[in-house]
């Protein structure tokens, strides 16, 4: 199989920010999948294809007039085909990906007055031209039918037949992020757009998620809306057959570590020691998203306090939250409720009892990381929760981890974890005292699994694992057309 490798996403390796002099100044991206991704294209010849995000990347894409260039950014250096879906991209993005999609994998429609059912039929079809114009950049990008094909994330769902259409033969692999949902909560979509993601990514050869539960719903919306065969792993629709694996992604743990050693985290975390002063700090870090179950989370902390008012004054409650999507009115308001939320939580209890910081400061995360006696992650529904991952492997005090059951990375860290259910109130500010007061042998013993289920998996290991299987899935099918 040639080594050619082609990988597209919404967010690309590489944003662009206005330089002093008036350019577009290149900038590396964070996270694992920069990490994983990014990592192999450095070692062999490939191409990344992704949607222009802002003003600056859309002012880059013009001027390279579609065509492929290269970029060095931090240290690493890329071959991009940058995609600019003009004004489609506000319906694509905001209306159908972050909305339409997102709430239904999340489970996060309320029935009785959303989804509404209305107006979306022409945001469907800018999604789906935005799909075609990031599948027509993979099949440029494509140098002969055994070039492998890396399609991320919900965004991307309807781009996988195009490209399996110009090249019957490629392998092509496609990852979400995201959990997957029951058929009950997929059906709250319309049903075009129901049948049509999935019908979509089974173009793939593998679909690949991070927990074998996601697998698990995935094949089983695939039986019950398309009438598709299961055998074993596989989905078998329309002659095609899909293999449903699940690939662990853990922590960057070296990546994470430069973070950790460097001046500004220092600083970072001699200003939270002074605002901590020698208490017991109960961290939480996220994006402003629906799911990450900010409010519920609010309301334990709050529930804690009444309960057990041996803590007043004995803990702090810090909420580092990235703002996310706040073009998104749903998200603007449940921030704002949020915020009045953690506002009564102070007037009841003081001024110090709780910080919401807002904002992106990466170095003030790593530092409370570090310093977290308690890590609360209460997601209602997550693909993953890498910070669950990267707070155990950051931390220097034995922190104690509440985790969602509903949060993907359960499955490896439940061992360690005190894990909840993200809808029961009253059970999560049980497990915050349990975790505030749990003895220093236990949150040792805890600790250490936490950390070693952390390392399970890094970036490197997950993008291999995929490669494998991916390799494997293409030379069956080969196999089976020769027989």
């Amino acid at each position: 199989m040639s080594d050619g490798l082609v990988i597209a996403s919404n967010r690309g390796p590489v944003t662009w920010e206005q330089g002093e002099d008036g350019r577009p100044a290149p900038r590396r991206g964070f996270g694992g999948l920069v990490t994983a991704l990014g990592g192999a294209l450095q070692d062999e010849p490939g191409t990344w294809v992704s949607v222009a995000l802002s003003d600056v990347d859309r002012e880059v894409a013009a001027s390279v007039e579609g065509k492929a260039f290269e970029v060095s950014a931090d240290g690493s250096r890329y071959r991009l085909r940058l995609i600019d879906a003009g004004d489609r991209f506000e319906p694509y993005y905001n209306e159908v990906a972050n909305r339409l999609l997102w709430f239904a994998l999340h489970r996060l429609w309320v029935d009785p007055y959303s989804p509404t059912g209305e107006s979306w039929r022409e945001a469907w079809a800018d999604y789906r031209s935005v799909n075609d114009q990031v599948a027509q950049g993979v099949v440029e990008a494509v140098e002969g039918s055994a070039t492998e094909v890396y399609l991320q994330d919900y965004h991307l769902c309807l781009a996988g037949p195009a490209i399996r259409g110009a090249f019957p033969d490629a392998a092509l692999l496609h990852y979400l992020h995201t959990p997957w949902t029951g058929l009950d909560a997929l059906q709250r979509l319309p049903d075009p757009i129901a049948e049509a993601v999935l019908r979509g990514l089974l173009a793939a050869d593998v679909v690949g998620f991070s927990s074998p539960v996601w697998c698990r719903a995935f094949r089983a919306g695939a039986a019950e809306l398309l009438g598709a065969r299961i055998e074993d792993d596989a989905v078998l629709l329309d002659g095609r057959r899909t293999l449903v694996e699940a690939f662990v992604l853990g922590v960057d743990a070296e990546d994470l570590a430069t973070s950790a050693a460097s001046e500004p985290v220092a600083a970072a975390g001699a200003e939270l020691d002074a605002a901590l002063d020698g208490r017991q700090l109960v961290l939480r870090v996220d994006r402003t998203d629906l799911s990450k179950n900010i409010l519920r989370g609010l309301r334990a902390y709050r529930l804690l306090l009444e309960r057990h008012p041996e803590h007043r004054g004995r803990v702090w409650h810090y909420a580092h939250l990235n703002p996310s999507r706040q073009e998104v009115p749903e998200y603007r308001e449940y921030l704002a409720r949020c915020l009045a939320e953690a506002e009564e939580i102070r007037e009841l209890f003081g001024e110090d009892a709780l910080e919401i910081f807002v904002g992106d400061d990466y170095s003030r995360a790593v530092a409370a990381l570090q310093r977290s006696d308690v890590l609360f992650a209460n997601p209602v529904k997550d693909g993953t929760n890498l910070v669950a991952k990267e707070g155990p492997t950051l931390n220097e005090r034995d922190g104690v981890l509440v985790l969602s059951r509903d949060a993907g990375a359960t499955a490896v860290l439940e061992a360690g974890a005190l894990v909840v259910n993200p809808y029961d109130v009253e059970a999560q500010a049980d497990a915050l005292h349990d975790a505030l007061t749990m003895s220093a042998s236990e949150r040792a013993v805890r600790a250490a699994r936490l950390r070693e289920a952390a390392l399970r998996g890094s970036p490197s290991e997950w993008f291999r694992a995929q490669r494998q299987v991916l390799r494997g899935a293409v030379s069956s099918r080969s196999g089976r057309a020769a027989g």
